[in-house]
């Protein structure tokens, strides 16, 4: 038997679990019972009579959520047929249970339980007699249909609760003088009037109207100002505003209304700074000012310097005093300042770009003051003529040049304009690439062993500024042979003057192993028959002593070296009367001349020897004659070198 009728309790709950998945409300109409009584006063205790017949396992719920599609929780259960409930409000009550060989059923029905609590109320009194009460705006007092409140002096005023609007109520008695003053609830049926608590209220006094306070300000572009405030029902806040430090004057803006409460005062100078207060009078004519609230004007600042944008602003005094400013930068806070600071510096700008700034006050208590945007562009002075630039050689291949910057108008991106020409030139091409930032560039499109290179440098900064001209062109050191000397031009390789040459003899791995001070000469004669291999280079150092620079390498190996001339005029004036070849590096030299026939005319085997253009018949004819030289060098290796040269009479 138990287990048949487990059974069927499992079929009916089944039954009311198909009801929860198809998403139906568990209440069903498939219950049936009565509850007594089905509305009352708190504290309420209801009846239940069951009119299910043959029913089994029926329990109840008497604080079911008639929207639940889910059976109650099992603490929520209870086959009790009685129930008290101590707090007003309206309850469903569930009944679900089972039938043998029929399943299971649910009811719901509600019960109201009526508040019988007294009403929450505030009285305000003032010395002139005047009394304000306000009702209270919670759930025991909005239970009720009408609060009557009674004055004490025999005179009642009854306030409709569903249709009143009114935020207190006031009377009027002779000063000093202040009856007990009630408040009773009551219902429009009359049930649980006679239960309803009466509610007796103590004079609290001067009304405090400290909650009424500006929270925000905020300076737009146009000058209407925004003020964003916290108000009180029935209590008239003004909104007032002085310039500076000048007198308060009404705005013409006011309200009446509780909460959150935003004005706009027009026609402002966004440019100026100004204090707001609010102004309030309580029910015993009481003027109440709130703390003031300034606000703050950013505008740029006295410093100029390139690229940077320098900011200042301006507020007055607040009465709660500040915490802290936050500087804005299109929007996003980019540094915050304490209180005593007005003014920045904002380093991280550029040229070409505008950018929007605004000031907040972090005021005590949780107050914002806002400024109105100011829109700026980071400047520069222009940019002067470079004043100091070098070049030096530092391979075959490569010259380096050197700018160094000084002045106004130096920005953080730049174009330094590097300009070339051959030396003697003045067609100057431009060699840099697009948006040169290096001062330290190096052009590696030259041969430095056979020009010498002149450069002249043009900044232009990030603000489109460029120097008013070129720089005074410098020019790199090219060191030639015309041997036995070895020469170097005089175009000096920086801005300033050469102080000095100095002639380095350097060895194959670039080591100098060697100096000659020249001081301003450009020129030095070698003694070719003293070395061996070995190389030259000059460096020249600035009058100012800033810089130095370096020619390219000229080198000389123990190669034979044979100077011939390409004609002689054995004239009698004394200059250029023989045809002498000049040897170095060599032994057993031979030279011998031939006519156009071939006919030896002169043979010597004496370099110093030269000829004097006479043969055997007197006077050789003017016209071209061929040599041949044949020597033996500083290996032993035989050298023959021939050639032609003009005879001139």
């Amino acid at each position: 038997m138990k287990h048949r009728l487990l059974i069927i309790f499992l079929l009916g709950i089944f039954s009311l679990v198909h009801q929860e998945v198809s998403g139906q409300s568990f209440c069903s109409t498939t219950g049936a019972f009565t509850v007594t009584p089905e509305t009352g006063c708190a504290p309420m205790q209801v009846t239940i009579t069951n009119q299910m017949t043959n029913a089994e396992s029926v329990t109840y719920s008497y604080n079911f959520d008639r929207n639940s599609t889910s059976p109650p929780q099992e603490a929520d259960r209870s086959y009790d047929l009685t129930h008290t409930y101590n707090e007003p409000g309206t309850y469903t009550i569930l009944q679900y249970g089972s039938i043998k060989d029929v399943g299971g059923f649910s009811l719901c029905r509600d019960v109201t339980v009526k508040e019988t609590r007294g009403p929450k109320g505030e009285l305000i009194t003032c010395p002139n007699g005047k009394a304000m009460v306000t009702l209270g705006d919670d759930p025991v007092t909005k239970a009720y249909d009408v609060v009557t409140i009674n004055w004490g002096d025999g005179k009642t005023t009854d306030v409709n609760l569903k249709t009143n609007t009114a935020a207190f109520f006031e009377h009027t008695y002779k000063p000093g003088n202040f009856p007990a003053i009630t408040l009773k609830g009551s219902y429009t049926n009359s049930a649980c009037n006679t239960e309803a608590s009466t509610t007796t209220l103590t004079a609290a006094g001067a009304q405090s109207l400290g909650s009424i306070r500006i929270r925000t300000v905020e300076m737009p572009e146009d000058g209407n100002a925004k003020v964003i405030y916290d108000g009180m029902d029935g209590i008239e806040t003004k909104v007032y505003v002085a310039k500076g430090n000048g007198e308060f004057a009404f705005t013409n803006q006011s309200r009446q209304t509780g909460g959150v409460q935003s004005v706009s005062v027009p026609s402002l100078d966004p440019k100026a700074v100004y204090r707001f207060q609010l102004r309030s009078t309580d029910i015993c004519g009481n003027v109440i000012t709130s703390p003031i609230v300034s606000s703050v004007v950013i505008k740029e600042g006295s410093l100029s310097l390139d690229e940077i944008i320098s900011l200042e602003w301006e507020t007055e005094s607040n009465t709660d005093g500040e915490v802290e400013f936050q500087l804005k930068r299109n929007g996003a806070v980019i540094f915050t300042i304490p209180p005593g600071k007005r003014s920045y510096e904002d380093t991280d700008v550029k040229c070409g770009n505008t950018y929007r700034y605004e000031i907040v006050t972090i005021i005590n208590n949780d107050v914002r003051s806002y400024s109105a945007p100011i829109s700026l562009a980071p400047k520069s002075s222009a940019p002067g003529d470079i004043t100091n630039a070098l070049v030096t050689v530092n391979d075959n291949n490569t010259i380096g040049t050197k700018v160094e910057l000084s002045g106004e108008g130096l920005t953080s991106e730049y174009n330094l304009v590097v300009e070339r020409a051959l030396l003697g030139s003045t067609n100057f091409e431009v060699v840099s690439p697009a948006n040169n930032q290096s001062l330290q560039w190096d052009d590696t499109n030259v041969n430095t062993s056979q020009n010498s290179y002149c450069y002249r440098f043009q900044y232009e900064n990030a603000c489109k500024m460029k120097s008013p001209s070129f720089s005074t062109p410098v020019c790199s050191i090219l060191l030639a042979t015309n041997t036995p000397d070895i020469v170097w031009n005089p175009e000096a390789p920086f801005i300033s003057t050469v102080e000095t040459y100095t002639l380095q003899q350097v060895d194959e791995g670039g080591n100098v192993v060697n100096e000659t001070p020249k001081g301003l000469s450009t020129n030095h004669t070698l003694d070719l028959a003293s070395q061996s291999d070995f190389g030259y280079r000059i460096e020249a150092k600035s009058s100012d002593g800033n810089f130095t620079s370096l020619s390219n390498v000229l080198n000389f190996r123990s190669e034979a070296i044979f100077l011939v001339p390409d004609a002689f005029t054995p004239n009698g004036d004394a200059y250029n009367e023989r045809f002498e070849v000049k040897v170095y590096f060599v032994k057993d030299f031979k030279m011998s001349v031939f006519n156009r026939w071939g006919e030896v005319v002169y043979h010597s085997e004496d370099a110093a020897e030269g000829w004097d253009g006479n043969i055997k018949t007197g006077k050789a004819p003017g016209g071209y004659y061929l040599y041949k030289i044949e020597a033996t060098n500083a290996t032993g290796q035989t050298v023959v070198k021939n050639g032609s040269f003009l005879l001139i009479r």
